[in-house]
């Protein structure tokens, strides 16, 4: 009986481990410059029905950013295009994935990195709760 009881408890938490999946928020976007000169045309778009953001420039080491009304995040492809400072338009597109050391709760920055090369690192900051994100 025991072996029995001990196998339906691990099924169970099993079970509600490999089902968690919390609701996630975010309240911000942000794009930092990073590729050492100015860059046009900056446009974010967070799922097909989610927040856009657009910055005519940006100068080197600055950000694009604007703060939004609390959101569900969609958890859907994030599409982010710009102009580099030679005139050639520049994208890239990722699902990133929330991770669960994050608080569900807490409001959630978008973060999109674009470096030198024209790579971009996309994650994930908690908001700091005192902007009451």
């Amino acid at each position: 009986m025991k072996v029995l009881s001990l196998v339906v408890l691990c099924l169970a938490v099993s079970a509600c481990v490999t089902t968690y999946n919390p609701r996630y928020y975010y309240s911000n976007i942000e794009v930092a410059n990073l590729t050492g000169e100015t860059i046009r045309n900056v446009k974010v778009q967070i799922g097909p029905e989610g927040r856009t953001l657009e910055c005519a420039e940006v100068t080197n080491n600055r950000l694009c950013q604007q703060r939004y009304v609390k959101r569900v995040y969609p958890n859907a492809m994030i599409q982010l295009s710009w102009q580099s400072s030679d005139g050639q338009q520049m994208s890239a597109q990722m699902n990133p994935s929330v991770p669960l050391t994050l608080v569900p709760s807490q409001s959630l920055r978008v973060m999109m990195d674009i470096a030198e090369d024209g790579s971009v690192k996309f994650y994930f900051k908690q908001d700091d709760a005192r902007l009451g994100g």
